[in-house]
């Protein structure tokens, strides 16, 4: 099923009452920083952008059983399979260039990397909303200074495997490659100084520490991805 690019646009400003601005794009990304050189709108500003969520609360395929084989292309031509994670925790994030819960979030996304990488965890965004061109999401990788490989979800492989409803929904699997968390970041989307329950990174620590995951699951917010 083809999804005309109106059809996607009309489909973002239903569930996000969002307009994008065109912008120039450099080809050529710089080296991998944590700093937000993107939008200077505030978190607020974020939240009033959006009109209308889909409130996630798909159950995972298998959750606590191994991920499937996959293979995914990405923005830098390298690709991901299954065994690009081996020995790692994944942690997969659905993306929108266009969602401000994913602009929310990107920033406490990429703490995580910095405070849980060199234990082992690895991050990769999931682009899989139908009509999004490579040339937007590169523009979105390199404005935003996102360093992770950003996988084009165009088949919607990798959104299908997972069950994914909305963007910024996460999959966080083991080093064992065996899915331990599914939803949220945490319970703040849009404040992070109000966040109470950071059940993204319990989770994390969890398996760190090779203990259980005891929260796996808790219902995602963002903006909903159409299916084709």
């Amino acid at each position: 099923m083809q999804i005309s690019p109106r059809l996607a646009a009309l489909h973002r400003l239903t569930f996000c009452g969002l307009v994008a601005a065109p912008v120039a794009l450099s080809i050529f990304v710089s080296p991998p920083v944590f700093a937000h050189k993107g939008e200077k709108k505030s978190f607020g500003q974020l939240e009033a952008d959006t009109k209308n969520f889909a409130h996630a609360k798909s159950a995972v395929v298998k959750i606590n059983a191994p991920l499937p084989n996959f293979a995914a292309p990405t923005l830098d031509g390298k690709g991901l399979t299954k065994s690009s994670f081996k020995g790692k925790m994944g942690l997969f994030v659905l993306a929108d260039t266009q969602c401000p819960c994913v602009k929310a979030i990107e920033g406490r996304v990429s703490d995580l990397a910095k405070k849980y990488g060199a234990r082992g965890l690895r991050v990769a965004y999931v682009f899989s909303m139908p009509g999004e061109k490579p040339l937007a999401i590169a523009r979105y990788m390199q404005e935003h200074q996102i360093p992770f490989p950003a996988i084009l979800d165009r088949d919607q492989r990798i959104l299908k495997m997972l069950d994914g409803r909305c963007s910024s929904e996460v999959y966080l699997s083991d080093k064992a490659g065996i899915l331990r968390y599914h939803g949220r970041v945490d319970d703040s989307t849009f404040d992070p100084k109000a966040v109470k329950s950071r059940d993204l990174e319990n989770a994390i620590v969890a398996l760190v520490k090779n203990k259980r995951v005891t929260k796996n699951e808790v219902p995602a917010m963002g903006c909903a991805i159409l299916r084709v």
